[in-house]
């Protein structure tokens, strides 16, 4: 009886100093998640609203905006991992994904939806930096450009479209990852 209390007071340690090297320091990358894929809903800081395909459209090419927080798989997000706190994100509604549009020598370039490639390496990459405040910058591999929510503009039919500009520090690039159980996702 005593060696397995010793045990399992030697587990306990192990575990605490686990816990304590694992802690998560401000301004590095998220920890990568389990191998299946962490549904979460990215809400922008300075509107409060949810990134998510315009309209909940399927078509390549969506616009991708922010509509005001439902627990809608049009909104929620698979995180795949592709690299040390790099993801692939895969909507939970549309199956896709979302990219730069082509333009990518402009100071705001557009983010569409694209389809969610079956080789991992033709999918677009996103890494998530955890900010000081808890919050994140989500900024695409590829430029270097962080995840952007633009100011609706009569243009744009006063929907808030999400854009790739250069790294500021500026809430339109802050996000809130919040995970939820997909199970609870109404449509």
């Amino acid at each position: 009886m005593k060696k397995i209390i010793s045990s399992l007071a030697g587990l306990a340690l192990l575990a605490a100093a686990t816990m304590t090297f694992a802690a998560e320091p401000a301004t590095t990358p998220a920890a990568a998640p389990t191998a299946t894929p962490e549904s979460c809903q990215l809400r922008n800081k300075k509107f409060g609203k949810l990134l998510r395909p315009e309209d909940a459209s399927g078509a390549n090419g969506a616009r991708i905006v922010l509509y005001p927080a439902q627990p809608w798989k049009c909104m929620t997000w698979k995180l795949h991992p592709a690299g040390e706190a790099t993801f692939n994100l895969q909507n939970h509604f549309t199956g896709k994904t979302f990219a730069p549009a082509a333009k990518e020598d402009a100071a705001q370039t557009p983010v569409t939806q694209v389809p969610f490639a079956k080789d991992a390496k033709e999918r677009p990459a996103w890494r998530l930096t955890k900010l000081p405040d808890g919050l994140y910058q989500i900024i695409e591999v590829k430029s270097g450009k962080a995840l952007t929510a633009a100011a609706a503009t009569a243009a744009d039919g006063g929907t808030t479209r999400i854009t790739i500009a250069p790294v500021g520090t500026g809430d339109e690039q802050k996000w809130e990852v919040e995970k939820i159980d997909p199970s609870k996702l109404t449509m």
